[in-house]
């Protein structure tokens, strides 16, 4: 098939494998934390259009969509972005994120009946775990802007092969921090246990909404019963090198693709409403929230990623 085919493709595949394994992955975790600061954003503004922004700080997951994301992507292109713009930033959401977090508990309590009618106010109020999903651009930031920078043959002027990516990996002294095992790919536990954590959010999530729903189609348990799997994979990995190896790759490939299905389903469900794509501005907030299944899908993309690291015991 020549270079450009499978044998290219194979190439690639292999070269990824190796560079996230030494935590060379910079430039692909930058545009994945900006991607979901899009999809993050997009969805703070229709859920917070459909409470009319009554509340100033309302607006702080919208404002700080365009800045995450464009640091996001200027740190593919720039090393002084990735490491003194790209963190500010992310923190910045994370802090957000915990803010929101603090502001859904407080208006479920203020509903009638407050925590005492939790089953139908969890249900009717703010999601409560949305803000701090949307955490998650900050952690993607955060840890972009501590791993090493991959070389990518279409950006670079040369390429490296694969023995020399391999030699570099022999070479590279052991992490003795904490900074250092972020930059050299040896934090595959503490990967794991943050695909668990933010599985257990998302499920918690998807479920308020479709409870919201009634789950009046079956496919929409499918989250649900993904979640704990999900939660499970993650714990074990942490404590186990074969889980990680063997399970957690697994699982994790069910919940990205659980992810992708549920964006379609809710854009079908989207387009299913009054007026269709023709009345979108509204369907768009009244209806089902279009790109909370994707932050499903970056959970599972957390749990593969986690599989490629190494642990801190490795050599």
């Amino acid at each position: 098939m020549g270079q450009g085919g499978w044998p290219g493709v194979r190439r690639e595949l292999a070269v990824a494998r190796i560079e996230v394994r030494q935590g060379r992955f910079q430039r692909a975790m930058a545009l994945l934390s900006a991607f979901s600061a899009i999809v993050s954003g997009f969805e703070a503004y229709s859920q917070h259009e459909r409470g009319a922004f009554k509340h100033w700080l309302m607006w702080t997951p919208v404002w700080l969509t365009p800045p995450a994301a464009l640091a996001g992507v200027a740190a593919v292109f720039s090393r002084r972005v990735a490491r003194l713009v790209l963190p500010v930033v992310a923190l910045a959401s994370l802090l957000d994120g915990v803010l929101g977090f603090i502001y859904h508990i407080r208006g479920v309590r203020g509903l009638p009946g407050g925590f005492r009618l939790g089953q139908y106010n969890l249900v009717i109020g703010p999601p409560l775990f949305a803000p701090v999903l949307t955490g998650m651009v900050g952690v993607l930031g955060l840890l972009a802007s501590a791993l090493r920078r991959e070389q990518l043959g279409w950006f670079e002027r040369r390429a490296p092969s694969l023995a020399q990516l391999r030699r570099l990996g022999r070479v590279d002294a052991p992490a003795a921090s904490l900074p250092a095992a972020l930059a050299h790919g040896e934090f595959q536990r503490g990967m794991a246990l943050l695909a668990a954590g933010f599985a257990a959010l998302a499920g918690g999530e998807a479920y308020l909404e479709h409870l919201r729903g009634s789950f009046n189609r079956r496919v929409m348990w499918t989250p649900i019963w993904v979640t704990p799997p999900m939660v499970a994979a993650g714990i074990a990995a942490a404590l186990d090198r074969r889980a990680a190896r063997l399970l957690l790759p697994f699982v994790s490939l069910v919940s990205l693709f659980d992810g992708a299905l549920g964006f379609l389903l809710h854009l079908q469900g989207l387009q299913r409403m009054p007026g269709g794509v023709r009345n979108l501005r509204f369907n768009l907030v009244m209806g089902p929230p279009l790109f909370a299944p994707l932050l499903f899908s970056a959970v599972g993309l957390l749990g593969l990623i986690a599989t490629l690291l190494r642990r801190r015991e490795d050599a």
